[in-house]
């Protein structure tokens, strides 16, 4: 339905690409006819597989009204969907999305004539379909390569690297992307090196999963002696990376990073880079951007460096979207992340995250820091010792009754402060704080109007957020789904928060008063209660030049993250109540 959105004229054009999934191409196919019949021209991928990121960097170079790609990412083998976006070569938004939704409901039945028809695209007279992989994918590695600022080292350097795209389509634009970088040839995991459907060799195809998803990769790696392991998911857009693990810490022998460590690293390494090249800009019009969600490291390096960070909704419709904003308004946007392993690192020209891209600064990067004698894990520590530490706990249980869910979150929105006793325990610590929690009134009023089509609450509804779990007290809640953000040690002022409210998603984030935030979201795919949480301090003694500051450190390092994981447990506990909810537990896996 989004042809009937488009004001028709000559000029007008949409790029269309499919992954490799079971039907995948047919659904493209029926999308670009569609396209055709209305007089649209359509650049359609459709000789080969390719990566999500070209869509949007498509949309930007071929000038196209909009781009769809059919795909389900890293969804199991029997889904599939279609992600769509605008001339601005980011996600739909408010009020599109909603414009198509509406679209459909009023075009239920098939356009007669049209909706099965393939003839057209076999038409050899037709100058409304064509197929622009050559050009854009040279355009693509062209611009890709001009985030390459290491290619001498990169050419002579002995690292070996392992690369898999996961059954996906990276595999022949990873090469590519490699040889620009003037890198030696990555070692390939034969198994999942082509595309394949089916995901034969992985329960989940999603590198994010860990050790069972990179198995292969692992195995191909240990035979081979490499030092770094470098994947994508099955459309490319996300990226993964381990490294060998010397110092034998973990079970495999290979430290698997997380979506917010990445995020740190690469963002850390598109600033160095970046600011090296261009010492004269004013870094008062430069930005990083990160979702809610993920780690606020940027912000910590930003508030030193000079540079603006800013924070979106979870995905980057969002990220893209702003991203897309405040280049129009002459800003250097330089990097944006998410903590689900999504990379933006080079927002010129792909306004969505793109693995590839990814992928190859990734590795250019780790080349950097062999070069200067250090490891992913101790440039982590380094950016922890100068912007402070920032520890993550994130992960999900798996929630699959719709009614306990919306229950679950009913419960925290009108919590009952008697249930558990540790309410009633307020800090003896802070006399002031405690007055105010005592004292302030609990009945909070949203100051968003609910959705007319996902009305889970009436609009004068009033509601009590609990004040503590485990052993801290809750300063402040932000509640995205109702409208409602207040910090509690300040009389309880409430006000509406600055990020998009929604009633159709659920998410509450709890500040605790010891500068801890975890949110608690669902996810908008599948059965899942999501949490993410951070704990930020800094160290006090940055001196890490001899044996006992670096074991001072690591202690300090360990004690905060067993304080993070401890206030985790109780939020699942209390908040979530598994056992009695009847929720799954995540698989697990070092």
């Amino acid at each position: 339905q989004l042809g009937t959105l488009l004001d028709k004229n000559d000029s007008l054009s949409v790029v269309i690409g499919f992954d490799a999934r079971h039907q995948s191409q047919k659904f493209a196919r029926l999308t670009a006819a569609l396209f055709a019949h209305e007089n649209i021209h359509v650049y359609l991928f459709d000789s080969t597989t390719v990566p999500t990121p070209f869509i949007p960097f498509s949309i930007q170079k071929l000038k196209c009204k909009a781009g769809i790609v059919v795909t389900a990412s890293h969804n199991p083998k029997d889904d599939n969907g279609y992600k769509v976006y605008w001339e601005n070569g980011a996600q739909i938004i408010s009020p599109l999305d909603s414009q198509i939704a509406h679209s459909i409901q009023e075009n239920l039945e098939p356009w007669k004539g049209k909706a099965w028809n393939l003839d057209i695209l076999q038409e050899k007279s037709s100058n409304l379909i064509s197929d622009p992989i050559e050009q854009i994918c040279d355009l693509y590695i062209k611009n890709l390569s001009n985030l390459c600022y290491f290619p001498e080292l990169n050419a002579k350097t002995e690292l070996k690297f392992v690369y898999t795209p996961v059954h996906g389509v990276g595999q022949q634009f990873a090469e590519k992307a490699f040889s620009a970088f003037k890198f030696q040839p990555f070692i390939s995991v034969d198994e999942q090196k082509n595309p394949d459907p089916d995901f034969p060799t992985v329960k989940y195809p999603n590198p994010e999963e860990g050790k069972e998803t990179l198995e292969c990769a692992i195995k191909t790696a240990n035979k081979n002696n490499a030092d770094f392991i470098l994947a994508t998911d099955p459309d490319a857009d996300r990226f993964a990376l381990a490294e060998r693990d010397t110092q034998a810490t973990t079970q495999t022998g290979w430290r698997i990073l997380s979506g917010n460590q990445l995020g740190t690293l690469l963002g850390w390494w598109r600033w160095f880079t970046w600011r090296n090249k261009n010492p004269q800009v004013n870094v008062k019009d430069v930005y990083m951007l990160y979702s809610t969600v993920s780690s606020h490291i940027l912000k910590s390096i930003g508030q030193i460096e000079g540079f603006n960070t800013i924070d979106t909704l979870t995905g980057f419709k969002w990220l893209g979207n702003k991203s897309h904003e405040l280049i129009n308004n002459n800003k250097h946007v330089l990097f944006a992340f998410e903590e689900a392993i999504g990379f933006m690192c080079d927002p010129n020209n792909v306004l969505d995250k793109d693995g590839i891209s990814a992928m190859v600064i990734g590795a250019e990067m780790c080349t950097y820091l062999k070069s200067i004698g250090r490891t992913l894990y101790e440039q982590l520590n380094q950016i922890s010792l100068l912007y402070g530490y920032h520890i993550n706990n994130n992960s999900y249980i798996i929630c699959n009754k719709t009614n306990i869910l919306l229950k679950i979150f009913h419960r925290l929105r009108h919590y009952d402060q008697r249930e558990d006793q540790q309410q009633q325990e307020i800090s003896k610590t802070d006399k002031n704080q405690s007055e105010i929690v005592v004292q302030y009134s609990n009945k909070i009023k949203s100051h968003v109007t609910p959705d007319e089509n996902e009305r889970l609450y009436s609009k004068d509804e009033e509601f009590v957020y609990p004040r503590r779990c485990g052993q801290y007290n809750i300063i402040g809640i932000r509640d995205l789904t109702v409208g409602i953000e207040v910090d509690f040690r300040d009389q309880g002022k409430d006000k509406q928060p600055t990020l998009p409210c929604s009633s159709s998603t659920q998410m509450i984030t709890f500040y605790f008063d010891n500068d801890c935030e975890i949110t608690i979201r669902t996810s908008g795919t599948e059965p899942k209660i999501k949490w993410y949480s951070e704990i930020s301090k800094k160290i006090q003694n940055k001196q890490t030049s001899d044996i006992n500051s670096m074991i001072d450190t690591e202690l300090f390092r360990n004690e905060t993250k067993h304080e993070l994981d401890q206030l985790v447990e109780a939020v699942i506990q209390e908040f979530l109540q598994p056992e009695k909810n009847g929720l799954i537990q995540r698989e697990t896996s070092t």
